[in-house]
């Protein structure tokens, strides 16, 4: 029963990362070079991670439209950190809900350690990298 409870509480101390995409505009297209829905905003990494993005522009009435482009972005998880991917930008973009290519950047913030831990991004033209 000893070992038991000692085995439950090793694999509780080293419980995988925890990642969440938390932008609401923000599209998760690629991970790990493969496609995906878009649909999928969490995982449970124990490796490093590569992350493509684009955002869902809605632009207000009389807005013109831009486009988003792809963003590729990667890191490291640690075990029992929580991560969440979140997007810099201009003001504008945020009151205007278009988001420009190179204008904006996604990010992964550790919030475990409040810093940011994930490579700037990288402009890919089409697909998954």
């Amino acid at each position: 029963m000893l070992a038991l409870l000692l085995s439950l509480s090793i694999a509780a101390a080293t419980a995988p990362a925890d990642v969440r995409v938390t932008h609401s505009h923000l599209v998760v297209t690629c991970v790990d070079g493969e496609r995906v829905d878009g649909k999928t905003r969490q995982w449970h990494p124990s490796r490093p991670m590569s992350l493509t993005f684009t955002m869902r522009n809605e632009p207000r009435p009389g807005i013109a439209n831009a486009e988003a482009g792809l963003a590729v972005i990667s890191f490291t998880p640690e075990v029992n950190h929580r991560y969440e991917i979140e997007i810099r930008a201009d003001v504008a973009a945020y009151s205007t809900r278009v988001w420009k290519r190179g204008e904006w950047a996604p990010v992964v913030r550790d919030r475990t350690t409040d810093a940011i831990v994930s490579s700037p991004p990288r402009w890919i033209e089409r697909g998954c990298s």
